[in-house]
């Protein structure tokens, strides 16, 4: 066996791939999108110029691959509520499902609780100018619950290795 069969080829173009373990070093910061001007409900949107609230995802932006902001809370509880997160982007970028991956995390502004969480999430490239975030919050112990208001980090990571 080679050394070059067990050294980590996947690091990310905004980690730094001494010792962090794929994790941001401390000098990269997240791009500040601010506060997604939809208002609570079932959409967000962080759009690509400056509205309100919402810091705008203008030119230049799409190359950061961090970006931090606030979103309001989802619809009343129910069973299975889902929020559609959408950020766009002013210049396309060139990241897609084979050569980048997205993460996602939530901060919750309140307490978690059966009736009131923060959810999960998973993202998607939606289209050449945009990324796509879908946050859930299931029932727990036939409990309905709503989402709560978040902070919100999304990362683009690249793979070390694209897939064809």
């Amino acid at each position: 066996m080679s050394i070059q069969s067990v050294v980590n080829t996947n690091t990310s173009s905004v980690s730094d791939i001494t010792g962090n373990r794929g994790n941001f070093p401390q000098g990269v910061m997240a791009y500040d999108m601010g506060t997604s001007a939809t208002g609570a409900g079932a959409t967000q949107a962080f759009a690509n110029a400056a509205t309100g609230t919402d810091n705008g995802l203008a030119a230049g932006t799409e190359t950061v691959g961090a970006y931090q902001g606030s979103i309001a809370a989802g619809v009343a509880a129910a069973a299975g509520v889902v929020q559609l997160i959408t950020m766009t982007f002013a210049t396309a970028h060139d990241w897609t499902s084979k050569t980048h991956d997205i993460v996602v995390t939530l901060v919750g502004t309140g307490t978690e609780a059966a009736a009131l969480t923060v959810g999960s999430a998973s993202g998607s490239f939606g289209t050449a100018n945009t990324i796509e975030v879908r946050r859930e919050a299931g029932a727990v112990n036939a409990t309905n619950a709503q989402l709560q208001a978040a902070t919100m980090l999304v990362r683009v990571r690249e793979r070390g290795v694209d897939i064809a």
